[in-house]
């Protein structure tokens, strides 16, 4: 007798078009995977039989370590709780089981992400009324995920999606590299693009990985492209360097990758060859946004420099005093033009900047 095989040699689960799920879900077509598994989505998804619902089914790798699975379950469950009016901005569960070994997580169906929807605007960047709307939703959802001590982990606009055809909202998606502050599991987490300095550098992070994250993403909705773009990591980190500067040695010093990233001896502060020349705060952040929108760029600003560059000052100040580095140890000026994007709120103790209160909400 021929045993059926269920997974492929990733610990996939081998999709078969109408195939069911528990006998409630019939499998139309696998519209996407990724590191974690699969995705059942629109138009083409499972059709709840016993509600006749349209849902959007996450059907996870084969993995032996169950509790690191169920930690999006936790997380998806704990926002549940939290959005009764669906003010977090986060996708809904409706389900979650385990079928043939995989956990599965049935999620409300929504629209494109908004990568999708770049692509289809050719990359020309959304309009400024859009993207304060889209920033004031994710702020929503990163103070809601900061009020329950969750760090998302992988904010990029793949992991955003719309609500309707109309794009008039969006909620944040995908919370596989999610963890709690105190339950952080991954060292490596993130996509590259995305990922914040304190990562890359393998230094403890908390919940304002995800601050550095809607910076990133708000560039590219506003541009159509991302703002940091490196080969590897290395690369990666000499993009924000070209942008935002230097950090102190100290700092890197603290770090044990930090030789992999940058040199002792540093010549014309450039970074590293193998990383091609990159010069530090050569590439303003003003040049790359194309707008004189003060409001913009001051949100901008705080989001991507004042909480970096005020992390490595505290850290850097105690062995950093020979004026190489002074460039760091200044805050951007407040703007004194009113704000038509929110000004993120004070910086906390351990240097990062504190999530978005509902005064500042209430500025958008």
């Amino acid at each position: 007798m021929k045993i059926q095989k269920y997974d492929d040699e990733k610990g996939r689960y081998i999709m078969v078009a109408h195939d069911h799920i528990v006998y409630r879900y019939e499998v139309l077509e696998v519209m996407g995977q990724g590191a974690f598994g699969q995705v059942l989505k629109c138009p083409k998804c499972p059709k709840d039989h016993k509600t006749n619902e349209m849902v959007a089914i996450k059907i996870l790798r084969r993995m032996k370590d169950d509790q690191t699975s169920m930690t999006e379950v936790k997380i998806l469950e704990a926002l549940l709780k939290k959005d009764k009016d669906s003010s977090t901005k986060t996708i809904q569960m409706k389900d979650h089981f385990i079928f043939r070994k995989h956990l599965c997580i049935a999620f409300e169906l929504l629209g494109s992400n908004l990568n999708e929807i770049l692509k289809k605007r050719h990359r020309q960047g959304l309009s400024k009324n859009l993207v304060r709307r889209y920033a004031r939703s994710l702020l929503k959802c990163l103070q809601a995920l900061h009020d329950e001590k969750i760090i998302h982990a992988d904010l990029k606009p793949e992991n955003i999606l719309a609500i309707d055809e109309e794009h008039s909202d969006i909620k944040v998606a995908d919370f596989g590299c999610g963890c709690y502050e105190d339950e952080k599991v991954f060292v490596y987490i993130g996509t590259q693009w995305y990922r914040a300095p304190e990562l890359l550098l393998r230094q403890p992070y908390g919940t304002a990985i995800d601050m550095w994250s809607l910076g990133c993403v708000l560039a590219e909705l506003h541009t159509g492209y991302p703002i940091f773009t490196g080969r590897n990591e290395l690369d990666q980190l000499s993009c924000i360097i070209q942008v935002l500067g230097m950090p102190s040695i100290d700092v890197t010093e603290k770090s044990e990758f930090w030789t992999a990233f940058f040199a002792r001896k540093w010549k014309n502060k450039t970074v590293a060859k193998h990383a091609g020349i990159r010069h530090p705060k050569s590439r303003p952040l003003v040049n790359i946004l194309g707008t004189a929108d003060p409001s913009f760029l001051d949100f901008m600003q705080r989001c991507l420099t004042k909480a970096m560059q005020h992390k490595w000052i505290l850290e850097g100040r105690r062995n950093n005093h020979n004026g190489t580095h002074d460039h760091l140890r200044h805050e951007p000026k407040d703007s004194t033009v009113e704000p038509s994007f929110p000004k993120p709120g004070p910086l906390n103790k351990r240097g990062h900047k504190a999530l978005l209160c509902e005064e500042t909400l209430a500025r958008l």
